[in-house]
């Protein structure tokens, strides 16, 4: 099993309809910012889940994933 270099948790909220919270690893290309990620991570989980998409963020973390 390949772990990324971060570790990510994201809320995203459609208000009446639902909370969804998506947790993972990946690891940012050389270069990439925090915010560059907040997007690549953002539409990824999107696409995954279309009903998903236009939803705001409650929620988002971007961390070295070690201890």
């Amino acid at each position: 099993m390949t772990t990324g270099t971060h570790f990510f948790v994201l809320t995203l909220n459609k208000p009446g309809e639902f909370t969804v919270t998506q947790e993972g690893t990946c690891t940012p290309p050389p270069g990439a910012t925090r915010q560059d990620m907040y997007r690549l991570l953002y539409d990824a989980v999107t696409t995954q889940d279309p009903n998903l998409s236009g939803a705001s963020v409650g929620f988002f973390s971007l961390e070295p994933n070690r201890l």
